[in-house]
Order: C-alpha cells, then sequence, then structure tokens
C-alpha cells in the first residue's frame, strides 16, 4: 500500500504535515479536474471522437476521484497509527 500511496504515509507524520497532504492530495484532484475538463472542452466537439472521449474522460475523473478520497482516509489511518 506504500507503493500506491507513498504521500499518505510521508505526510503522516504529526499534524501539520497531515493537513499540508490533504491540501496536496485536493490540489491534485483539483488539477486533474482541470486538466479533463480542459481536454473534454478541446475534443468534445469533434462529432465520433467526443463521445468516446467524453466516457474515456468520465472513466479517468471517476479513478482520480477514487484515488484522491482513498488517499486521504489512508493518511488519516496512518497519522492515527491504524495503518503501517
Amino acid at each position: 500500500m506504500k507503493q500506491l500511496f507513498p504521500l499518505s504515509f510521508k505526510w503522516s507524520k504529526d499534524l501539520v504535515s497531515m493537513i499540508i497532504g490533504i491540501v496536496v492530495y485536493v490540489l491534485v484532484g483539483a488539477l486533474a479536474g482541470v486538466c479533463i475538463w480542459l481536454a473534454g472542452m478541446l475534443g468534445g466537439w469533434i462529432p465520433v471522437v467526443g463521445v468516446i472521449l467524453g466516457w474515456v474522460l468520465r472513466i479517468v475523473s471517476i479513478i482520480v476521484d477514487v484515488y484522491v478520497v482513498v488517499g486521504i482516509v489512508i493518511l488519516v489511518l496512518a497519522f492515527l497509527r491504524i495503518v503501517k
């Protein structure tokens, strides 16, 4: 689990670093959301490609959202020393 979510264990030393880790996860999620939105706006107007791109971007968006939420949960659990 440390290989998949390295930031969760890196930022779990004390309260300040945990808050910084949560902010980093939220910023990464927001940046990914902006990139996904931009890709949808640039390629969404093409008739056939736009539909396929919409499906792919929706799947990528769900994966990014799940990664961010699970990363924050693991960060809090690592801070509380429940997960090592």
